[in-house]
């Protein structure tokens, strides 16, 4: 019998899939809608369960949540196991209660953990430790949920754009690298040379440096006028990456999130504005 993980991990993955807004590796969303997007969680647990409860997916047609990187967290202090498998639970149970309404873009990390790579932080290496997680919290069914998982990681898409000419992804490649990334992977099927480096997933989510030429010549290529991105880590929960562009982080106590209506016309301007620190949320984790 199939642990349960696995079946709510399946049963995820199939509306990511399958999502009616989705073209090849895009989702056009569509509004109007009031929409909260979260920088990396990487396993901040109360940090997940302000943002959810903020959200409110559950209780407002027009409200729509996006999430990032949620997986590879620091080791629990009692137990010493990294305890994020919890939280990508959680998201996908989400997803299955509010698929209209529940978003995700894929991240390095999930990348990494999905094609059995390695990513070091901290002088630890977090796909071998989420996978020691996942058989801790799941004993003898350990290798039949990291599966799935793993299924469920790779069914994200790798980007919204919004009405309002909004782009988020986790990343955008690097400036040298933009030949390999290309911007054809949205519009197509993943091929597996794609999620390995030098391929079109691995550089749209691992890249670093980018410049802020190179993100207008983007925003022109892509048909937005502004990004929010995670991956690049951030201290006080927020940075402006160039004029067109912010980073968002929520994995420890000063991350923020960004809140708007799909018709609000973001700039470098006013971007700040709709910037709001977990904290001051509101919801207790």
């Amino acid at each position: 019998m199939p642990n349960a993980f696995t079946d709510i991990f399946r049963k995820a993955a199939e509306l990511n899939r399958g999502d009616p807004l989705r073209k090849g590796n895009l989702v056009e969303l569509e509004g109007p809608a009031q929409v909260l997007v979260a920088g990396d969680i990487h396993g901040n647990r109360a940090g997940l369960a302000k943002i959810i409860a903020h959200a409110a997916v559950g209780s407002s047609e027009n409200r729509r949540l996006v999430l990032q990187e949620v997986i590879h967290g620091p080791p629990d202090p009692r137990t010493g196991h990294d305890r994020s498998i919890e939280l990508l639970v959680r998201v996908a149970r989400l997803k299955i209660a509010a698929p209209s309404r529940v978003f995700f873009v894929l991240g390095n990390h999930d990348l990494a953990q999905a094609t059995g790579s390695e990513v070091t932080k901290e002088g630890r290496g977090v796909c071998k430790a989420f996978a020691a997680g996942v058989e801790a919290a799941c004993p003898g069914a350990g290798t039949e949920v990291l599966e799935a998982a793993k299924g469920f990681l790779l069914s994200m898409p790798l980007a919204i754009r919004l009405p309002n000419r909004v782009w988020i992804s986790h990343s955008l490649p690097s400036p040298r690298r933009m030949e390999l990334a290309g911007v054809e992977i949205f519009a197509r099927q993943v091929r597996p040379e794609d999620l390995l480096r030098g391929g079109a997933v691995y550089e749209w989510t691992w890249g670093r440096d980018q410049t802020p030429e190179q993100i207008d010549a983007l925003a022109a290529a892509l048909g937005v006028d502004f990004f929010i991105l995670g991956h690049k880590h951030t201290r006080r929960g927020w940075d402006m990456l160039s004029p067109r562009a912010l980073v968002l982080g929520c994995d420890h106590d000063r991350g923020c999130v960004m809140e708007f209506s799909t018709d609000a016309v973001l700039t470098a301007d006013n971007a700040a504005g709709f910037v709001r620190p977990l904290a001051g949320l509101g919801v207790q984790g």
